[in-house]
């Protein structure tokens, strides 16, 4: 039997969910312990379409796509936060309907910023700072679950559960201690929550997962208004997870390569792990990734490089919620102050120990577990390919195939983009091939 180690795969990575568990055309494994060293994955894919233009219909010059999420059909609901509805395409890419339209009234979105497909194939929008609406297929508003500002609402990345309640970390507003009727003054929980938001208005932590040490915020003055901004940290602890088909949840919080699988509950039922061992932090990578930062500021970025944290700006004593989401709807601030504050953040970031393996995670409709592991000057990490039970398929190289922004049946995968001409647009291909292709040894 030939060495693992050296042989390149072509696979097909979503099919049915142990399609690709057999053996190659040699009787080599198709997969192995998480434990072998890297096994080099070379997946195909084929365009399927692409949506999103200049000049065009209504519905595809999109503003400002928000999410992306696929039914069970290999239909694309795309939401555009900028036209305050939700495009529906069907498997060939063409036009079905838009749902809602903007507006603050019933049934309209007016600050959308996430969605997620229920199991049943009604449509969940998190309208910032008003709720989640949900709609059919069919464009009609069932319903509205009141989640605010004040009374903490979700993130913009929902997942759906098979009871139809919805996870979502990076939670905006009240901590989870007021939300549960504690005193507001008490200390804040521990750790980092991960919310279950359920369509009768109800909510509670799911899990709490890990943190490190707190990292200072930035406070200053602008005028009349107070800039506060979330402490930086270069390279935070992944906050990352997805949901099975069974209910049960995959997430990274670790600095190790540490994958949790929680149950339909978010008790920790087991772990995987692979001996990849974290990078240290020299003041050569420290100096490195503040430069970055600076140049990406610079060129008008936001210097933040992917864990700059969120800024909150207050005025007269009042919290926009739209700043907490990154500025959009704030108005005001002196641009210089912003810049110098943004340019002080950055010298000033913490810097932790070690880099943390993981960077995100995602599952797929097979429930394959996509790790993205990190690597340094923001560029993405080589991707494992992995299942619950402990399967290694092998790795995608960085400059490879990347986590999609959604997955799909039948090997689709969902990308939101944007052109030369920096139009959006979401691409849709999907992976070539239902089976394993050997390629024969590579030297």
């Amino acid at each position: 039997m030939r060495n693992i180690r050296n042989r390149t795969r072509h696979v097909i990575l979503i099919a049915s969910p142990l399609a690709a568990a057999g053996c190659g055309g040699d009787g080599d494994p198709a997969t192995a312990g998480l434990d072998s060293p890297d096994i080099p994955l070379q997946p195909g894919v084929e365009e399927v379409y692409t949506v999103g233009v200049l000049d065009g219909a209504a519905w595809e010059m999109f503003g400002s796509v928000r999410g992306v999420a696929f039914g069970e059909d290999g239909s694309l609901f795309i939401l555009d936060n900028d036209a305050g509805h939700v495009v529906v395409v069907d498997p060939a890419g063409q036009f079905v309907r838009a749902i809602s339209n903007k507006g603050e009234g019933p049934g309209e979105l007016n600050q959308a910023v996430g969605l997620a497909v229920l199991g049943d194939g009604r449509i969940a929008v998190n309208d910032m700072n008003r709720g989640i609406r949900v709609f059919s297929r069919e464009g009609e508003s069932l319903q509205e679950a009141g989640f605010t500002f004040q009374t903490g609402m979700p993130g913009p990345r929902m997942f759906a559960m098979p009871d139809h309640s919805l996870l979502s970390a990076g939670i905006i507003g009240r901590s989870f201690g007021a939300l549960m009727g504690e005193e507001e003054e008490e200390e804040e929980p521990e750790g980092r929550p991960i919310g279950r938001f359920r369509l009768d208005g109800t909510q509670d932590e799911f899990h709490s997962a890990w943190a490190g040490p707190p990292v200072e915020d930035t406070d200053a003055q602008a005028g009349d208004m107070r800039i506060i901004m979330s402490g930086m940290e270069a390279f935070p602890l992944p906050l990352s997870f997805g949901v099975l088909r069974d209910g049960r949840v995959v997430l990274a919080d670790s600095v190790g390569y540490r994958v949790k699988i929680l149950d339909g509950s978010g008790e920790a039922t087991g772990t995987l792990e692979r001996p990849i061992p974290p990078v240290a932090v020299t003041d050569e990578i420290r100096d490195a990734e503040r430069d970055r930062r600076l140049a990406a500021l610079a060129e008008g970025g936001s210097g933040g490089g992917g864990g700059g944290g969120a800024t909150s700006i207050i005025i007269s004593g009042t919290v926009s919620a739209g700043a907490a989401l990154g500025g959009r709807g704030a108005s005001g601030p002196d641009p210089d102050a912003m810049r110098r504050m943004r340019e002080d953040r950055i010298e000033n970031m913490a810097f932790p120990e070690e880099v943390p393996v993981i960077s995100r995670l995602a599952v797929d409709w097979s429930d394959r577990i996509w790790v993205q592991r990190s690597a340094l000057m923001g560029e993405p990490g080589p991707t494992d390919i992995l299942t619950a039970d402990g399967q290694y398929f092998g790795t995608i190289a960085p400059d490879a195939l990347r986590i999609p922004a959604a997955f799909g049946p039948g090997g689709l995968l969902a990308y939101i983009d944007r052109d030369e001409l920096d139009i959006q647009r979401v691409r849709v291909v999907r992976l070539a091939g239902d089976q394993l292709l050997e390629s024969g040894d590579t030297p």
